[in-house]
């Protein structure tokens, strides 16, 4: 007689408390060995609940289900056995509609039901081993039912006194009580705590979300599932309340038990950033293009945005009258190359950029004075340099003058640039660092605030998509971007 095949449903969803994975499926191979099964490779939900309240779905279970609808027999389906093993019945669903649906397939696919805790066969076409499956599926929801009141009514109680609730976030891992098995707390997850860490530094300093996947991915950087992360899975991250200690519930927020990974500080600040309403992430060009912060419409007077039609360039086009130029060739000229500075960059690169850029009204009191300290401490190191010491140690005495002076200096210099220069070019410019590495590293967020400022009236002026002034297919992307120097909305630029 052909050996009858089985193949295994296991699932855990209580990892303290429940018999593991690993156990369920210790016993049902030992079960199958005494009934003579020929074993299979087994269905797993790990962690996954079957009760009525669970919110997460078991994706081996619904594909259980989907093996077993496709044949006219449970051996000639994709499930491919007569025997579907369980450790326990409950193990099945906790739902009795769910539950009894179950059974009728089995039933209608001819496959019967061990349950090892009972170690006994059921076939579910008999009415008694029907009726003992059914009512088991009544007791565990039940049992659910109370559970479930009782987490409902513990829940609320737990989050005002800041007690963890769920699964550890990632960066952090569950502290248990040695002697009754209950959660304590939450503490840091050496081995996984850098990634929100520098994601959340990362985002405050203006990256986008797809440039930090890019960087995770690069750093080696994996979720629990040993994936690279997603967009998702970061933004999911960036606004979650237990990475700076805070227990969120229903709304309100809770000092939380545990130490937070980031400061509160520096949560609010993301949480609002990647919150706020007018937080563009699509594809459109409005957020994830540099020049798209400087680069006009010569008709409608708005910024343009970057369209990547299909067989086609990617273009600048205005969203209101279409009026468009190639993405690719507006890039070189404005921006170009390490080796050929765009109109931007070699902008930047004057040597007077510092005095071109200083803010107007900058000469207030406060910064007078530290000119006037910044000019004596100039007048002092010349001096000392025409100097010469007689002895040695004079000379080292003189050396060391001069290097102190040098850093006054040099401190100096970066405060008057910190309260003369728009803040967000100073995250491009900076003393002794190549520009073109400065700008190609610093957020996009800088980027596009400093193409702004560089790219408006009293700078270069506004760079314009106006007609080319020449008729055919070729034509100068110089000749259609047009420097105006009056500001958006004005008659002049209107008239264009």
């Amino acid at each position: 007689m052909e050996r009858l095949r089985a193949r295994e449903y296991r699932r855990l969803s209580d990892k303290k408390g429940g018999t593991s994975i690993e156990d369920q499926g210790d016993d049902n191979a030992t079960a199958a060995d005494e009934q003579d099964f020929e074993l299979g490779e087994p269905y797993i939900d790990d962690g996954l609940s079957a009760s009525r309240y669970a919110r997460a779905s078991r994706g081996d279970f619904e594909q259980l289900v989907a093996d077993l609808r496709t044949g006219p027999t449970g051996r000639q389906s994709a499930f491919g056995a007569d025997v579907l093993m369980l450790w326990e019945s409950s193990r099945g669903s906790r739902r009795v509609g769910e539950w009894v649906s179950f059974i009728e397939l089995c039933e209608d696919k001819g496959v019967k039901i061990w349950v090892t805790t009972h170690e006994r066969l059921y076939d579910p076409a008999n009415g008694r081993d029907r009726k003992a499956l059914i009512d088991d599926a009544n007791d565990s929801e039940y049992e659910s039912y109370k559970t479930h009141r009782r987490v409902s009514r513990t829940t609320p109680k737990e989050a005002k006194k800041g007690r963890p609730h769920g699964e550890a976030p990632y960066g952090l891992k569950p502290l248990y009580d040695e002697r009754t098995g209950e959660l304590i707390t939450w503490v840091e997850d050496p081995e996984r705590s850098m990634v929100p860490r520098q994601l959340f530094e990362m985002l405050d300093a203006g990256h986008a979300f797809n440039e930090i996947v890019r960087t995770f991915d690069s750093r080696g950087y994996r979720n629990r599932s040993g994936n690279p992360f997603t967009h998702g899975h970061l933004r999911t991250m960036a606004v979650r309340h237990s990475y700076a200690g805070l227990r969120h519930y229903k709304g309100t927020v809770y000092p939380g038990v545990w130490d937070g990974l980031v400061s509160e500080e520096l949560f609010w600040s993301v949480y609002q950033l990647v919150t706020q309403p007018s937080r563009a992430t699509r594809s459109s060009g409005r957020t994830l293009h540099v020049l798209t912060a400087g680069l006009w419409c010569g008709r409608c007077d708005i910024h343009v945005r970057v369209r990547f039609p299909k067989g086609r360039q990617p273009n600048y086009t205005c969203k209101d009258c279409g009026r468009k130029i190639q993405k690719d060739p507006v890039d070189d000229l404005l921006l170009g190359t390490r080796e050929r500075p765009g109109v931007i960059m070699a902008y930047l690169a004057r040597r007077d950029i510092y005095d071109v850029l200083r803010a107007p009204g900058s000469d207030d009191e406060s910064v007078r004075a530290v000119q006037a300290e910044l000019a004596r401490a100039r007048a002092e190191w010349k001096e000392m340099e025409g100097e010469t010491g007689s002895t040695l140690a004079e000379v080292r005495v003189l050396a060391a003058s001069l290097a102190a002076k040098e850093r006054q200096i040099a401190e100096l210099e970066a405060q008057e640039r910190q309260m003369t220069v728009p803040p967000a070019v100073l995250a491009i410019l900076r003393p002794g660092v190549d520009l073109w590495d400065s700008f190609s590293d610093a957020p996009l967020k800088a980027r596009r605030a400093t193409v702004r400022l560089i790219c408006s009236p009293g700078y270069l002026g506004r760079p314009c998509i106006v007609p080319s002034p020449r008729s055919g297919r070729y034509q100068v992307i110089a000749e259609r971007l047009e420097w105006r120097q009056e500001e958006p909305g004005s008659t002049a630029a209107g008239s264009r």
